[in-house]
């Protein structure tokens, strides 16, 4: 039989084993999440859509490897991709940039309607395609600089035909040499990039 003393001894023992391990499992109560940041370009003069313009769906943008992510991306060195620690996109940039190639497009009114392949089946009578190849912040000229560069493919679906492909590449200085100067360079050459993107789209099916 164990004593009063001992088994008071051997109750505190195990009270501190099992507090020691909580702190080793529970997040701890000083760490700070990522700060996180929206692409945005509102806003928008938005014209009604044409009663006979095609409807054209965009689909879900692809990136290329090392761009698929949240992290926010910049480079000190050429070839070599770093991210911020503590800042990052609130999702992938593909998936912010949907809803606002979308919006971009609708808003010109020249088509019938513009639909997000992510929300919709229906099929539509164009169809573009879009990839992003770099979204960066460089250091290595002073001011950093945003580099967002963007391939887009424009389908006639009814044909099965390609109608036009162009690459766009948009810089953008940073305003300072952090993840918020970034943040506010990246918003300024997405609306830049959309208003090309539909600049050179209407154009296509214009001429």
């Amino acid at each position: 039989m164990l004593s009063f003393f001992t088994k008071q001894r051997y109750i505190l023992s195990l009270l501190l084993v099992l507090t020691f391990t909580g702190c080793g499992v529970l997040p701890s109560a000083n760490a700070t999440a990522p700060r996180t940041y929206l692409l945005d370009i509102l806003p928008l003069d938005i014209r009604p859509a044409s009663p006979d313009g095609k409807t054209l769906s965009i689909s879900m943008p692809q990136a290329t490897a090392g761009f698929d992510t949240a992290a926010m991306v910049f480079i000190r060195q050429p070839y070599e991709l770093e991210a911020y620690s503590e800042s990052q996109w609130i999702d992938t940039p593909t998936r912010l940039l949907l809803p606002l190639l979308v919006h971009r497009l609708e808003a010109t009114g020249f088509f019938g309607a513009v639909l997000s392949s992510n929300t919709t089946s229906v099929v539509a009578e164009l169809r573009l395609d879009t990839e992003i190849i770099r979204f960066q912040q460089e250091f290595l000229s002073d001011p950093s600089q945003i580099r967002l560069t963007l391939r887009i493919q424009l389908f006639n679906m009814a044909s099965r035909n390609i109608i036009a492909t162009k690459t766009f590449e948009i810089v953008e200085p940073s305003p300072s040499e952090d993840a918020e100067g970034g943040v506010i360079a990246a918003n300024l050459a997405v609306k830049r990039l959309l208003d090309g993107i539909a600049e050179f789209v209407i154009a296509q099916l214009s001429s």
